[in-house]
């Protein structure tokens, strides 16, 4: 079979550094066009064309890394300081703001802003005792509680109604799955028991290893016998479409889309390759990961058919893997190498 060409897909555009020889990472895109990374040990924004633009930092900070930015144009992150991170948030303006830790906590991060504003993120107390957070679009930090026992606890993700899923350990310091309320209030989500929840809509879909849990509390189970053995969950889209990878029998990796019924579509390789994996989902279906096989890895996507089709690379770049779209489903981000100076280098691919 001969290897699909990208056709009238997408374009290839290369995130380019604040300074000749850096390296680029792009961690979130949003859906107006604005990506979000990091360029060196600085934080930065990229419009279209892939020029930078650098993020300013707090004095005493030595740089730092932008995580995530909603519709408005809200990025959160953190800036480096020593040994430690300090979470930040800049506004659509560009200004840098801190964001307050409650007292005892040493350094903290900022992973998640939904559009209300809303910033999650995890701190650490002396003794990397970790408890997640959420502040409010003012600002004010609200700790979220944490189980009888006063264990670790760790946000993985916030919808628009500033509800969070992750983990916390109990008193005999078992992990377990848990919700938080927008009010910050705790409850373990219920059997099967999972060790994290990795991400919740604003319907109230939670997905966790293996399953999802409706607001409700039911359940649907992620399998895929006979086709494979399902491994890890990754990602569930704003409509309750879930993603993932396991193993075939014949022990190569693959990638599964399962629908809100929990019926899986198999994602398979690029022709003449032998495994693949993905890593997130539009709300249009649209999945990107990556295909390898013998000793190449490439970035690919999955439309509605589950065709495997591959992304192009910029000029100049070997393209690697595709880890991010946004919801629209016309924007991805990944990154390559620069053979010329060994550098990993963010991509963004354009739909055509």
């Amino acid at each position: 079979m001969p290897d699909p060409t990208p056709g009238p897909g997408f374009t290839a555009v290369d995130l380019r550094p604040l300074s000749a020889g850096e390296g680029t990472s792009a961690y979130r895109v949003n859906d107006t066009g604005v990506i979000v990374g990091e360029s060196g040990s600085r934080p930065v924004r990229w419009d279209r064309d892939g020029r930078p633009s650098p993020l300013p930092i707090l004095d005493g900070h030595s740089g730092g890394r932008a995580t995530d930015v909603n519709a408005a144009g809200v990025v959160a992150g953190a800036l480096y300081t020593g040994e430690f991170l300090r979470p930040v948030c800049w506004g659509p303006d560009g200004r840098v703001h801190d964001l307050e830790l409650p007292a005892g906590m040493v350094c903290g991060t900022a992973s998640r802003v939904n559009d209300r504003g809303s910033v999650l993120g995890n701190a650490m107390r002396p003794g990397y005792r970790w408890r997640a957070l959420r502040w409010e679009p003012d600002g004010e930090a609200v700790e979220l509680d944490a189980l009888p026992g006063a264990g670790d606890t760790h946000g993985q993700d916030m919808n628009g109604l500033d509800e969070v899923v992750g983990s916390a350990k109990d008193g005999t310091g078992a992990r377990t799955a848990v919700r938080w309320t927008s009010s910050g209030k705790i409850a373990k989500l219920p059997p099967p028991r999972r060790a994290t929840a990795c991400g919740i809509t604003d319907s109230g879909a939670i997905l966790g290893d293996g399953v999802v849990w409706d607001r409700d509390g039911g359940t649907t189970l992620l399998t895929g016998e006979p086709e494979f053995t399902a491994g890890q969950v990754v990602r569930i889209s704003r409509h309750g479409v879930a993603i993932g990878w396991g193993v075939t029998p014949g022990r190569h990796g693959t990638c599964a889309r399962w629908d809100r019924a929990g019926r899986p579509t198999v994602l398979p390789p690029l022709p003449f390759d032998v495994t693949s994996t993905c890593f997130d989902i539009a709300d249009t279906g649209t999945v990107v990961g990556e295909s390898a096989g013998r000793g190449t890895v490439r970035p690919v996507r999955w439309e509605a058919d589950a065709t495997p089709m591959p992304l192009p690379s910029p000029r100049g770049l070997t393209a690697i893997v595709a880890q991010h779209i946004n919801a629209t489903g016309d924007l991805i981000i990944g990154y390559g190498i620069c053979p010329d100076s060994s550098t990993y280098r963010g991509i963004a691919w354009h739909r055509s």
